[in-house]
């Protein structure tokens, strides 16, 4: 099972899981201890340059990127190309959230928007992503 783990960490998944019979044992604990530092080091070895490059090639096989999904493949190949700490991102509905999440960054990523559910739904589901609630940029 750890090589499944670290597979799936290899090809950028959002999240692992145990299955039934390692859940249901008598370790779980322990199996999810393993499983974290599976993850951990795996993580710690993805080319997150070659990651973006893949999942953008596989997206611009399938489909047409929209201008939001370019624009938030720009910014993580400029994250990346100047070495940055993170990605700040506004985002009212979260969908500029998760164009940026789907190109693997491999640095954090600040949400920032006004809503709690946006918030919570970023923060909870999108790889990297960090959810902070702040006033709208809108003029009152």
């Amino acid at each position: 099972e750890c090589s499944d783990v670290a597979n799936a960490c290899y090809d950028g998944t959002d999240a692992v899981m145990l299955s039934g019979e390692t859940a249901n044992g008598c370790y779980f604990r322990q199996a999810v201890d393993i499983m974290v530092r599976t993850c951990s080091e795996a993580e710690s070895s993805v080319n997150f340059d070659e990651m973006h490059q893949s999942v953008r090639n596989s997206v611009k096989a399938r489909f047409q990127l929209s201008s939001s999904e370019s624009l938030a493949s720009s910014a993580v190949k400029t994250a990346v190309d100047v070495g940055a700490k993170a990605i700040i991102v506004y985002s009212e509905s979260g969908t500029t959230a998760r164009h940026v999440a789907k190109f693997r960054p491999g640095m954090p990523i600040a949400v920032l928007t006004p809503s709690q559910q946006v918030a919570r739904q970023c923060f909870g589901t999108l790889k990297g992503c960090y959810a902070y609630v702040v006033n709208s940029l809108e003029e009152p």
